[in-house]
């Protein structure tokens, strides 16, 4: 306890220091009274001596200064020597001290490690000059209201020739790609980008240059992060060589680290200029967009200028653009927006545990200062008056307050730590998160709105003692009043209906998580191996050859031992590949509606894909050997596109074209079940899929299906130096389709987690509560009970009223948490799946759960009152 010793020295010293200054301030005074005072036996009026005084003291403005800091002094003092006073009251009471600081610090601690998140993740500005000036331009249908942060290609260049309102923009598109560097092949994070992408973000590179039209094709830019771990320091990787797609690029410039924009990027290279012919359709979204604003037009005017744009392209292509518009959206509000709603949630949740915290020290207040009544009525009719009373316990309460923010904020380091290794790796700005001056002025702000919520309580309950009756209760038992008990049980109530509230949302989100693992995907996900493998290739030729390869190393891989099936695809369930757009129906004009053609994702795959994942074939066939870039064009589709749009009609035979790569005709040659493409929690979608050999320049980044006999990971080493021995210029990572499937719900999982583990702190906040409240109000009634069994009572009937009691409490309780659940529980609508916000078991489950932990908190009082020796509590009378 040598700290509680450092700090009263300290206080002393500075009760000592203010007290000398208010001794010189009220000599000042002494003066200036006795100076008022001849004035007035001179025949002075009042006014007119209290006006002349100072000015015959020399210094009026002085004077009235030494006020104002005498009586700064003496607040001060006053302070200074009431939180002298509480740190010696609590160091009395070690027990009571460290309940309450632990608990406050668990609720500061948890608070401030989520508002770190928050802090880093939503509100934090952007890395780079102007940030917010820098936006995100996407597409936006006008009748849903649906948006995408994708453009066409057709779109594209018509924005970019009509940029008026942006001082930058840039298009760009990319992901993880393979590349070979140092004549081996590895997947990197590489964007394909404008040279005016770097003007956008304002970036200045840290060796070399960024890239310029001059340039063309020939130059790269790198991460210092990647420069450094290949090169060994960013000025050595300048003039290097790395190769992408067969095409060689020379290393012009190195980024600095903290520069990753979009994606976690490795590698820039430069769009090739002019974009082919086929990416300019107006229906595939394969391109993204970004700018700045240019100097003095607001979101507002920006938005304005390009929704002119869209009317003028929706009345020029009918077909394709009537109603769709473009979005201009802050790049911090696009990155984040997908976990914002998660983190507000989760904000919320950790902030009633503070609550529910601060009851609870409320709580521990109240019974300490009814104990101490005695005291307090004696200090009262010594002449503390009520707000010299109500003071000493605010300041005592702000003593715990500042001990448990300290704690907090040590605690909030490791919880912030904590929540990194959880938090899913598609949660954006992850690298920002930490403690910094914001969080650490949450938590003091915390620490201060807590002492005043659990400080209130006890004060309103003294001011309200009857001094007289105070004295006469000598007993260390203290004053028994109704005003205590209902104000105790009050905050009881409170606490068990916001952990009923906590306790419900937890159960919701664990309850959708858990129906999300149990969903039928639409394929077997169990013992499948993937290998995302992209081959370099150049050239139409290239391309068909690395499409043939990939058709054909099935048969290589299947002679592997444990090796069942194997098959490619570019468009894995919950993977990282994919396009989507609008396709035509042959024969059919276009549709009324609100769109005006029909969209469907769009997929490529092998002979075999949907054996080796065991969906199966409803009508039809699957991809042969003879669907080859030089036969006629065929397709599969999904069930969900057949009942779309064919309805009552067989789609076999019928003919479609799409804007992926090429407008030829494809005949649908067969049906196959629904997939759930984008997670568990995507309904089956409308599906087109293509063979790998008829779309070569898609073909040759594939992910590759192993199903197998064995553990997938046991097949690694096999499968790697297979592959080193058919294309060592490959780039080649694996995974498992479960593990993508996990990953693709790592949000749902977080907020589930951390939800529950929320609750759980919040129920055994309650059980403490509660715990706490009957053993107070049980050992005030000890005379009483003693009376009920020397009368007769049994010692069930006594354990059966304590739990009546705090049954009574528990009631009262839910009732209110139902309430607020259901007016809160429509904020949770969108983040469940396969229930409502207003779902039975859940609310059954947990009015259940809820329920045993009163119980439980009640037990043990009850228990000690049925154990009372009646003689020894009348004895105590």
């Amino acid at each position: 306890m040598r700290w509680w010793h450092a700090v009263s020295l300290r206080l002393r010293s500075v009760f000592r220091q203010s007290r000398a200054d208010a001794e010189l301030g009220a000599g000042l005074q002494f003066h200036l009274d006795q100076q008022t005072q001849e004035y007035l036996g001179t025949g002075m009026t009042p006014d007119a001596a209290h006006a002349a005084a100072p000015r015959a003291l020399g210094e009026r403005d002085q004077i009235v200064e030494v006020r104002r800091v005498a009586r700064a002094v003496t607040a001060v003092q006053d302070l200074v020597r009431d939180m002298g006073y509480a740190i010696r009251v609590l160091r009395k009471a070690p027990v009571f001290t460290t309940v309450a600081v632990l608990t406050l610090g668990l609720g500061i601690g948890a608070t401030t490690a989520i508002f770190g998140v928050v802090n880093g993740v939503l509100l934090k500005p952007l890395r780079y000059r102007d940030a917010s000036r820098i936006v995100s331009v996407g597409t936006r249908w006008t009748d849903t209201g649906r948006q995408t942060s994708r453009l066409t290609g057709g779109d594209l260049l018509d924005l970019r020739a009509s940029r008026q309102a942006f001082e930058a923009f840039s298009t760009y598109w990319g992901g993880e790609i393979g590349v070979q560097v140092e004549g081996k092949g590895e997947f990197l994070g590489v964007q394909f980008v404008e040279p005016s992408f770097f003007g956008v973000f304002d970036v200045v590179p840290v060796q070399g240059r960024t890239f310029v039209d001059a340039d063309g094709e020939q130059r790269a830019v790198l991460g210092e992060g990647f420069a450094e771990r290949v090169f060994g320091s960013p000025d050595r990787a300048l003039g290097r060589v790395v190769s992408v797609e067969g095409q060689q690029y020379e290393i012009a410039g190195v980024l600095p680290r903290t520069f990753t924009a979009p994606d976690r990027t490795d590698l820039w290279l430069p769009i090739p200029m002019p974009l082919p012919r086929l990416a300019l359709n107006r229906t595939a979204f394969n391109f993204r967009a970004v700018a700045r604003l240019a100097s003095g037009i607001s979101l507002r005017q920006a938005q304005a200028h390009i929704d002119a744009l869209g009317n003028r392209l929706s009345a020029a292509f009918p077909d394709s653009n009537r109603r769709r518009a473009f979005s201009v959206t802050p790049l911090r509000d696009r990155l984040v927006s997908p976990i914002r709603p998660t983190l507000y949630i989760l904000l919320g949740a950790v902030f009633l545990v503070l609550v529910i915290a601060c009851v609870n020290v409320a709580g521990l207040l109240i019974a300490r200062s009814t104990t101490r009544s005695h005291e307090l009525a004696l200090r009262t009719a010594l002449g503390a008056g009520r707000w010299r009373i109500v003071r000493q316990l605010a300041a005592e309460s702000l003593v715990l307050a500042a001990i448990g923010g300290v704690l907090g904020v040590a605690l909030a380091y490791v919880g912030t730590a904590a929540l990194l290794r959880v938090a899913p790796e598609t949660l954006p700005r992850l690298g920002e998160v930490a403690v910094d001056w914001r969080v650490l002025t949450f938590a003091g702000a915390m620490s201060l709105g807590a002492s005043l919520v659990f400080g209130l309580a006890p004060a309103w309950q003294v001011s309200r003692v009857d001094p007289q009756e105070g004295l006469r209760q000598v007993s260390s038992r203290g004053l028994v009043g109704s005003h205590s008990t209902r104000l105790r049980g009050t905050l009881i109530i409170g606490e068990i209906a916001l952990s009923l509230v906590l306790a419900l949302g937890a159960g919701l989100l664990v309850r959708s998580f858990l129906a999300l693992n149990a969903v039928d995907l639409g394929y077997r996900a169990e013992s499948v191996l993937v290998m995302y493998a992209h081959a370099p290739a150049k050239g139409l030729t290239e391309y068909v050859q690395t499409a043939r390869f990939f058709e054909t190393l099935a048969p290589q891989l299947s002679s592997l031992p444990g090796v069942r099936a194997v098959a490619a695809v570019m468009g894995l369930p919950t993977g990282t590949y994919g396009s989507s757009g609008s396709f035509w129906i042959e024969g059919r004009p276009p549709r009324a509606g609100s769109q005006t053609q029909p969209e469907a994702g769009f997929r490529l795959a092998s002979p075999g894909y949907f054996a080796t994942l065991g969906v199966p074939i409803v009508r039809g066939r699957d991809f042969g050997e003879r669907d080859r870039y030089d036969a006629p064009f065929v397709a599969i589709v999904s069930r969900s596109l057949a009942e779309r749009d064919f309805p009552g009609q067989d789609p076999v035979g019928h003919r479609i074209r799409c804007g992926l790569d090429s407008d030829a005709w494809m005949t649908i040659v067969g049906i196959v079940g629904g997939m759930r493409q984008d997670s568990p929690g995507s309904a089956p979608g409308a599906e087109i899929y293509m063979p790998l050999e008829q779309h070569p320049y898609h073909a040759n980044e594939v992910q590759v299906v192993v199903r197998t006999s064995v553990t997938p990971e046991s097949l690694v080493p096999a499968l790697r130096e297979k592959m080193r021995v058919l294309n060592p210029a490959m780039a080649i990572k694996f995974t498992t389709l479960e593990t993508m499937v996990s990953r693709s719900i790592d949000t749902q999982r977080f907020r589930a987690s951390l939800a529950a583990a929320f609750a759980g702190l919040a129920l055994l906040l309650a059980m403490a509560g509660v715990y706490g409240v009957m053993a107070y109000l049980t050992a005030q009634r000890t005379q009483e009970f003693g009376l009920r069994l020397a009368l007769g009572a049994g010692r069930g009937k006594v354990f059966r009223t304590v739990l009546a009691n705090a049954g009574t409490l528990a009631v009262a309780g839910v009732a209110l948490g139902l309430v607020l659940s259901v007016a809160t529980g429509r904020l949770m609508t969108s983040m469940l799946f396969g229930l409502t916000a207003l779902d039975a078991p859940t609310y059954a489950g947990a009015v259940l759960l809820l329920s045993v932990v009163v119980l439980l908190g009640a037990a043990v009082p009850a228990w000690q009152a049925s154990r009372v020796d009646p003689m020894t509590a009348l004895r105590r009378e």
